[in-house]
């Protein structure tokens, strides 16, 4: 019994210890839609907003924290994109009506915990500048 005892426990304390959940908090926002023609419009003015947005890699899953709660399903992890300019990690994921979307975030070479966070789907693409709150 002891022994069972033990072995939960360092189960346990091996999956806290290695848990994937990325916190950050969102500071501004803007947004790009599909007109009918098919076309992007211009990026919407810049405004300010506050939401979470966590990176759960445990259980595959974005969650942004917005007044209606939205939840995305990671399908497919892209390799690490570096160049001059910074790092892109992008995500393929299905947002919680079924819709397929995708999920970059952006982290620009001497920016410290700034980010950015491009969702993307076939009508309309929302971009918010993060700050980078650390692992859960």
């Amino acid at each position: 019994m002891k022994k069972i005892v033990i072995v939960l426990f360092l189960g346990l304390c091996t999956q806290l210890g290695f848990s994937q959940t990325y916190q950050f908090k969102t500071v501004n926002y803007s947004v790009s839609q599909k007109n009918a023609k098919g076309e992007w419009s211009k990026w919407s003015k810049t405004l300010p907003t506050e939401l979470l947005i966590n990176l759960d890699r445990d259980k595959h899953r974005f969650v942004v924290y917005s007044e209606i709660i939205q939840l995305y399903s990671i399908l497919k992890y892209e390799d690490k994109v570096e160049n001059e300019s910074g790092t892109s990690n992008k995500y393929f994921c299905v947002d919680n009506l079924g819709i397929d979307t995708a999920i970059t975030i952006i982290s620009p070479k001497n920016a410290g915990s700034s980010k950015q966070i491009y969702i993307a789907n076939d009508e309309m693409i929302i971009e918010y500048d993060l700050i980078y709150l650390g692992e859960k």
